[in-house]
């Protein structure tokens, strides 16, 4: 009877750690994956020949509660943009701070892990001292497609990073304005609000701006 309840809570035992490893490894596999909203553009090749060099997506680390930003999450997605997608520079639209901490640990901490982070403002407005700030980003992001493979995040990957890689792609393959959107990988579904469609008129303008 002891042998069989020992036999009985040996088993329970064996099966909760197993069953605790493969939660474990399920946890850390899906903190292991690109950020929300990730979106990766294959066209472009830079030096070498290799392609995916523009990336866009959330603040790593983001969960879907507003404000929300969990370091550990955000290092493994920031390791996996490295290993994984080839990832050198991150241009940060929001979480300037939180993203730049993170960075400088995983650095500090993986040898194969050196990664470049610069934070970057879009601005919101219909001034032309608004416009013309954001041509300024525009064009600094457009000198990065195809020489440094690069990912470009505000909170959500879903307004500003979208039109402020529009404008970059206008900039640098003097596109129209829909294939230079196209190329973001954005849903123009996602720009209703008032403010948000100010916010990619500025890519319109400047496309508009070149064309003439």
């Amino acid at each position: 009877m002891k042998k069989a309840i020992i036999t009985t809570l040996g088993i329970g035992v064996l099966l909760y750690l197993v069953g605790t490893l493969l939660y474990i490894a399920s946890a850390d596999a899906q903190e292991y994956r690109p950020p929300n909203n990730f979106y990766e553009y294959i066209g472009v090749e830079g030096s070498g020949g290799v392609s995916g060099w523009v990336m866009k997506g959330a603040v790593p680390g983001f969960a879907k509660k507003p404000k929300y930003f969990n370091a550990d999450i955000a290092a493994k997605q920031l390791i996996y943009l490295h290993r994984k997608k080839g990832v050198k520079l991150v241009v940060s639209l929001d979480h300037c701070e939180d993203v730049s901490k993170v960075i400088e640990q995983i650095n500090a901490r993986n040898v194969d892990v050196n990664l470049i982070h610069i934070c970057r403002k879009i601005r919101r407005g219909r001034t032309d001292r608004q416009y013309e700030r954001n041509i300024g980003l525009f064009e600094e992001l457009a000198r990065y497609i195809g020489n440094v493979p690069f990912y470009i995040h505000c909170r959500y990957g879903a307004h500003r990073a979208v039109t402020a890689l529009t404008g970059a792609w206008v900039a640098h393959s003097n596109l129209s304005f829909d294939e230079a959107f196209k190329r973001t990988g954005g849903k123009k579904r996602a720009f209703r609000s008032k403010g948000a469609k100010g916010l990619l008129n500025h890519a319109k303008r400047y496309s508009k701006d070149l064309i003439e």
